[in-house]
């Protein structure tokens, strides 16, 4: 056997593909892998809708209070203000928020 042979039937053997059964275990784990990480995209997508939801909500309200502020005359002075709607508006704001965060969820 000339040396190009030898060289040759290594390189066949080291390239050949071995007859071994798949590693059922490895699957396994990239299954999981796999299906978590769906998880965690499907967590992710509904995380960034609800956050677009809330971010337009809160602009809503923010606007309202600018438009209300415009509305207001020019020449009132501050005695003569009423607080009542800002204070209902701002309560609602609140109570919305601490909805929102939900505390008992949260760990609190």
């Amino acid at each position: 056997m000339s040396d190009d042979d030898r060289i040759d039937a290594e390189l066949t053997a080291f390239f050949a593909v071995p007859d071994a059964a798949p590693d059922e275990a490895f699957v396994g784990r990239i299954e999981r892998a796999v299906r978590a990480e769906q998880r965690m995209a499907a967590a992710r997508r509904a995380l960034w809708r609800r956050f677009g939801v809330e971010t337009l909500g809160s602009l809503a309200v923010i606007g309202v209070f600018y438009l209300l502020w415009r509305v207001a005359p020019a020449n009132i002075e501050i005695s003569q203000l009423t607080l009542g709607p800002v204070a209902a508006a701002s309560l609602v704001l609140l109570l919305w928020l601490g909805v929102g965060l939900k505390p008992a969820a949260m760990g609190g």
